[in-house]
């Protein structure tokens, strides 16, 4: 009796197939059914709600939105609705977002050079302003140019830096 059990049952690990993020290669993150999933289609519309199904070139998902409300005491609430089910193939997934908790330094998202760029040029131009100095002048404009430039490197890192995980180079989707 055991060995015919030990024959004729199946034993999987995952429990059905595993959708993974891979980062060079390397699984950063993996889905199963019953996971949470937050991601964004190929035509710029981004998805969350729960993996349903993942199958071999395809995935379900039972999508939901949160929207804010007003309670009946006049404070801010999230109210779940409940969207249905969607079925979409794998190429068409374009980004994942990062997990919640995930630290976005401003530093790292260019934001602090996007800040600080406009603030410097226009610091030399109010200085030149109020010193009566040409504000175009051969001492002042290497340093607002330097304030455009801060400006212009923060816009680089904040495109090469994105807050999600965008499909492509460097990250993948697979079905295992």
């Amino acid at each position: 009796m055991v060995l015919a059990f030990i024959c004729f049952s199946q034993v999987n690990a995952q429990g059905g197939k595993l959708l993974a993020l891979k980062d060079r290669g390397v699984i950063v993150h993996s889905y199963v059914k019953g996971s949470y999933i937050d991601f964004e289609l190929s035509n710029h519309s981004w998805i969350t709600g729960y993996l349903d199904l993942v199958q071999t070139d395809s995935v379900r998902i039972n999508q939901f939105a949160l929207q804010k409300i007003t309670t009946v005491y006049g404070t801010w609430g999230e109210d779940t609705i409940k969207l249905g089910q969607l079925t979409i193939s794998v190429n068409e997934i374009a980004a994942f977002a990062h997990e919640k908790g995930h630290y976005t330094s401003v530093f790292s998202n260019g934001g602090f050079l996007k800040v600080a760029g406009p603030l410097y040029a226009g610091l030399n131009i109010t200085n030149s302003l109020i010193n009566k100095d040409p504000v175009f002048g051969s001492r002042n404009l290497p340093q607002i140019a330097g304030g455009v430039v801060a400006w212009l490197l923060g816009k680089w890192q904040a495109n090469t830096n994105p807050n999600y995980r965008p499909i492509g180079k460097r990250y993948s989707v697979e079905i295992i």
